[in-house]
């Protein structure tokens, strides 16, 4: 299992770096998301994007802690999936 910590704002420059890190990942990952205080449509599309990945490679993708930022963000833009066990 990996463990990472999601930057404060996941704009676009920090989706393409998580991107380059989630890559090079294999197996179940966690994302501690209570750092985050503003994102993006592009962390949004990353984070449904990767989470569709691991689904599909048999493996987990968890958002841990989310900030209310993290949240509201989520539910806002219809992105509700990636808060499921919340």
């Amino acid at each position: 299992m990996t463990r990472l910590a999601l930057p404060s704002t996941l704009d676009l420059a920090a989706a393409t770096a998580l991107l380059d890190t989630l890559r090079g990942v294999s197996g179940d990952i966690v994302l501690d998301a209570g750092g985050v205080e503003r994102i993006g449509v592009a962390g949004i599309q990353l984070l449904l994007s990767a989470q569709g990945t691991a689904d599909g490679a048999g493996h987990a993708l968890t958002i841990e802690a989310p900030s209310e930022a993290f949240c509201t963000a989520i539910r806002i833009s219809g992105a509700d999936a990636l808060l499921a066990d919340r």
